[in-house]
This record gives structure tokens, sequence and C-alpha cells, in this order.
């Protein structure tokens, strides 16, 4: 995907909602994936991240383990990536 900086655009008009800038993406397709990815979802990538166990990162985040497993399915659809795949002691990032 090449390198990649994201920040936030945020207006003075306190009704915009804030808008995710992402610079170096190769196409506006990729700018508007990355925009739309619900943040949740990013938390959960980084307790599955930290965990490398399903179950373990849903309790850090509070979440049960089938909602856990549903974001890391999602994950993997934004991404057409596996992420993190079993391995012998715990999960294992791709």
């Amino acid at each position: 995907m090449g390198e990649l900086s994201c920040g936030w655009q945020i207006s003075s008009n306190t009704r915009e909602r804030p808008r995710l800038i992402v610079e170096g993406a190769r196409a506006p397709r990729q700018q508007q994936m990355l925009a739309s990815i619900d943040l949740n979802l990013l938390l959960s990538l980084e307790a599955l991240l930290e965990h490398r166990n399903v179950t373990h990162a849903a309790r850090h985040v509070r979440l049960s383990q089938p909602s856990m497993s549903r974001a890391l399915t999602r994950l993997r659809g934004i991404f057409n990536d596996d992420l993190l795949v079993r391995g012998s002691s715990g999960m294992v990032p791709t």
C-alpha cells in the first residue's frame, strides 16, 4: 500500500464532523476506505495485536468474544488481509 500518514481535519464549525485526511494513498478509493473505518475497530485491532488472543482482547475492551471475532472479520474484509492467524502460541500478525 506504500507509506501512509493520517491526520484529522477539524473545522471551526461545530456542526461539521472531523474528517480523516490520508496522505500517500495511491487512489481516492483508498482514502475513502480508510476514512470510513469505524474507529472502534481500530481499538479492537490494537487489543488483538497486544493480547494475541481473541478472548483476552475482548475482555480488555469489554466486548464479548463473538463481538471481537466479528470485529476481526470486519477488519480482515476492510484490509483484504488475514491480519492475524492462529499460531502455536496465540495469534500471529501476517
